[in-house]
């Protein structure tokens, strides 16, 4: 086996996403059937990002303007 099998496709969310279940989920934890799905921006406040973009987990990532690892 190599390397490049084993490794996986990890996508680091933005520091600034923010979601209800960030508080009472441990990190890495799958989402629940109760998940409410709604994330906002640390940022704005609002469900975009200052790029103008909707945030979300696999939309706040590598590669958007305003996204801090």
């Amino acid at each position: 086996m190599n390397n490049e099998e084993n490794s996986f496709n990890i996508r680091v969310p933005c520091r600034h996403l923010r979601s209800k279940e960030m508080f009472h989920q441990d990190l890495g934890q799958e989402d629940d059937e109760f998940s409410s799905g709604l994330f906002w921006c640390g940022q704005t406040h609002e469900s975009f990002g200052p790029d103008g973009q909707p945030v979300g987990k696999k939309e706040c990532c590598a590669g958007r303007s305003c996204h801090i690892s």
